[in-house]
């Protein structure tokens, strides 16, 4: 679309006559109908002069000539004016968007749709807990479904023989869970980062420690991208090999896949 066409459509869109345009915008009514008419390329000053006038900022340099051909070009000047600049990005483009949309579902599979719809038609409600706490070296991690009335569904203790304290539980795309904490049931030091990935039934998939022999400690889990999980963490640092008044945590992010590897 040409800039004097744009121009156009805008001005009627606005309600607005050639007249009241050239008025408000202090430009001469023929120049006015010149530039709608594509007779004339306006200079940068008739348009500013007309951007203000129609509220809209206009740049020559975002208009194309397409000959029918695909266009995806559009102004957005303020929020005033986007719902309509979004429907004629639509109008225009209609077809293509289509075809794009259409494509876009085919690369899903059926397995892909299929953990989709689980996701979104479950409405259950998952939490991770510390318990059992009868002694300072002695609590488990307890993971808890509920469905959406609050009914257990299931429960599953996670953890060892010493002191396993949780962090948080987050839902994968298959329907099971991922669990971050902190162990000293297992690992390599006084306590390590404690990861857990549980079947939507409760079943233990797998379990992992991550760190070194001083205390690391597993806190949150996020999802950053398909199938790629952050976990924060901290790592304590001492100046000497064992814990001591000398020691601080410093913080520890680090990425793992559905299965538990670090990326």
């Amino acid at each position: 679309m040409k800039i004097g066409e744009r121009i156009k459509e805008i001005r009627v869109a606005k309600g607005m006559t050639q007249l009241e345009l050239a008025e408000k915008s202090g430009i001469a009514l023929r120049t006015v109908q010149r530039i709608e008419n594509n007779e004339v390329t306006p200079s940068f000053y008739s348009l500013n002069a007309i951007g203000e006038a129609l509220d809209i900022k206009l740049n020559a340099d975002l208009f194309i000539e397409t000959d029918n051909k695909f266009e995806f070009k559009i102004v957005i000047s303020n929020f005033s004016n986007l719902f309509a600049d979004i429907g004629t990005l639509i109008k225009r483009n209609m077809k293509t968007l289509l075809v794009l949309i259409t494509v876009a579902f085919g690369f899903l599979s059926y397995e892909d749709l299929r953990s989709l719809y689980i996701n979104l038609s479950d409405n259950s409600i998952i939490s991770v807990s510390t318990i059992h706490c009868g002694t300072k070296t002695e609590c488990d991690i307890e993971l808890v479904k509920k469905d959406d009335k609050g009914i257990v569904l299931w429960k599953r203790i996670i953890g060892g023989t010493s002191y396993d304290k949780a962090g948080q539980v987050v839902r994968t795309k298959d329907g099971s869970y991922i669990v971050v904490g902190s162990t000293s049931s297992f690992g390599k030091g006084n306590y390590d980062v404690f990861i857990v990935k549980v079947s939507s039934k409760g079943e233990i998939l797998w379990q992992k420690t991550y760190g070194e022999f001083l205390n690391d400690y597993g806190l949150r889990i996020a999802e950053v991208v398909d199938n790629l999980y952050q976990i924060e963490a901290t790592k304590q640092i001492c100046a000497t090999f064992n814990v001591s008044n000398d020691c601080y945590n410093q913080e520890w992010l680090f990425k793992i896949d559905e299965s538990g590897l670090v990326k």
